[in-house]
């Protein structure tokens, strides 16, 4: 039960995280960055993207959903809008339409000015693991992230009555950027920081073309502390045959 009620705040949770689009490449030691904004910035602009000639495209998918396998046809078009075709669970079919749309999110380019202005950043010391904390000033969800190692290791944000932390654990480097493979959603009870639950999921991509596709997702999800122990992903997505429109 509470993983059904717990789905409609993970799936938003995600889509806002990865429009913030962890990555890492030449972020500049903070130490001698002019600004936490600047070394924010730095880092947002690097991440890997799709360009303006994204010309879309199409698979053949499945998904291993709620204990149903469950197979169509999947279109990311050039303009970033995505359909499925010949999924007959209504369930599946909006599921892995969230999870493209998600990616969509990830790789489109939008200036940093028009997602973060007029906020502005602050460094706020570092973790135990020497990550530094950088709070955005001015965001009604009360975002703040961490960075270390040339990347955002961690995004947080309160939405009504949720805490939601991103984790990066994992990434690949490409030469236009990098790419963020392994990550991990926490969802707290905002007032009582009581974990509601977990989320695990790893990504494969594969360069098709000129750009880099996604073309594996595994989910593992858990009330528990590990949900990466589990052997078998509660999910699995699929994208088979993927050609460029």
């Amino acid at each position: 039960m509470i993983k059904q009620l717990m789905q409609p705040v993970l799936t938003r949770a995600l889509r806002l995280f990865l429009a913030i689009a962890l990555f890492t490449c030449a972020l500049p030691n903070l130490a001698f960055a002019q600004s936490a904004s600047d070394a924010f910035r730095t880092a947002y602009e690097n991440r890997y993207t799709w360009d303006e000639d994204f010309p879309g495209y199409s698979a053949e998918v499945s998904i291993n959903y709620q204990g149903q396998l469950d197979q169509g046809i999947v279109r990311v078009k050039p303009d970033l809008t995505v359909e499925a075709i010949d999924i007959d669970r209504d369930e599946a079919r909006e599921f892995v339409v969230n999870q493209l749309k998600m990616e969509v999110i990830h790789r489109r380019r939008v200036p940093f000015d028009k997602i973060h202005e007029p906020d502005s950043f602050q460094l706020e010391g570092k973790d135990t693991s020497g990550a530094w904390k950088i709070r955005e000033v001015g965001d009604e969800m009360n975002s703040h992230y961490k960075v270390k190692n040339n990347m955002i290791t961690q995004v947080n944000r309160v939405m009504g009555e949720v805490a939601v932390t991103v984790n990066t654990i994992g990434t690949a480097k490409t030469p236009e950027g990098y790419l963020v493979t392994h990550f991990q959603t926490i969802i707290r009870d905002a007032e009582t920081n009581e974990v509601l639950e977990k989320e695990d999921v790893r990504d494969f991509h594969e360069k098709i073309g000129k750009y880099y596709l996604l073309t594996n997702r595994e989910i593992r999800t858990t009330e528990a502390e590990n949900p990466d122990a589990k052997l078998v992903p509660d999910t699995l997505v699929r994208f088979n045959d993927v050609q460029p429109l």
